[in-house]
């Protein structure tokens, strides 16, 4: 199993800087890496999967850049 730490350093030496996702407990050391070591503005917890895909969508329409959904 790939650890949180090698994979969110995959992600972001492919261009990954934004996060958006609903928490899972499947997810939990993924999710707790990327709070510990995202800041703020770059993580946003959302209320459901729809409204993740909808940020990280319009992140990627706005600024060219493309951002991880996980669920």
């Amino acid at each position: 199993m790939i650890s949180p730490e090698d994979l969110f350093l995959a992600l972001e030496a492919n261009g990954i800087r934004r996060f958006a996702g609903v928490p899972d407990s499947l997810l939990k050391d993924l999710c707790a890496f990327i709070t510990d070591n995202v800041p703020e503005d770059a993580h946003v917890i959302t209320a459901n999967e729809g409204n993740a895909i909808a940020l990280a969508s319009g992140w990627y329409l706005g600024t060219g850049e493309p951002a991880l959904v996980y669920m």
